[in-house]
């Protein structure tokens, strides 16, 4: 596979530590303000979790690790419950992506922590920080896209709280569309488009 043979090991081992940090993050976010805002149904389903592999999607991973990009699993939410309501689901869903976004800048200042370690461990803490922002970058921007499965389409709960039980395939089928189109290059690399703006050392 090209992808594959235009990924070093180590850019293969430092993406797969990359998503696993993003994907741990994000849904601990999400579920964190879900619970802010009364909703308890995330923190039931085992997603307000120290655990990264609560959060891990095995399609997220293999797409972020040769494109950059990835989700969680997708969480679930009871709008009944949530102090807003519907609108509580966008809070939760935008404070969470807006939170992982501000997190790229954040990173940019572990750097100088890294350089007291080891030479060869400062490289490997450096490189994967790198690869998080890369990945954290791209990520946001993917999950502002409303498709179920990804963090946005969240807001279909609130829309159509009656589909709740057709919810799980309506998030299957959308990934896979997401996941086709990423792959045939209709969605770009994103994190290298907006790393730049987000990063302090502006390095994409």
């Amino acid at each position: 596979m090209t992808l594959l043979r235009d990924l070093s090991m180590s850019d293969i081992v430092s993406r797969i530590g990359a998503v696993l940090v993003y994907a741990w993050l994000q849904g601990l976010l999400l579920a964190g303000l879900a619970r802010l805002l009364g909703d308890r149904r995330p923190q039931f389903d085992g997603r307000l979790s120290a655990n990264p592999f609560a959060q891990l999607s095995l399609w997220g991973l293999a797409v972020g690790v040769l494109f950059a990009m990835s989700w969680v699993r997708p969480l679930r939410y009871e709008v009944a419950s949530n102090r807003l309501g519907g609108w509580g689901i966008a809070v939760v869903v935008l404070g969470g992506l807006i939170g992982m976004a501000l997190l790229v800048p954040v990173a940019d200042l572990l750097r100088p922590l890294a350089l007291l370690l080891p030479q060869s461990g400062a490289y490997v803490v450096l490189y994967v920080i790198g690869q998080f922002q890369l990945v954290t970058a791209g990520s946001v921007l993917l999950n502002l896209l409303p498709i179920p499965g990804l963090a946005a389409g969240a807001i279909w709960q609130a829309v159509r709280p009656e589909q709740g039980r057709r919810l799980p395939r309506y998030q299957s089928l959308g990934l896979a569309a997401v996941t086709a189109a990423v792959v045939a290059g209709l969605i770009p690399s994103l994190g290298a488009v907006v790393l730049p703006y987000l990063s302090l050392t502006g390095n994409a």
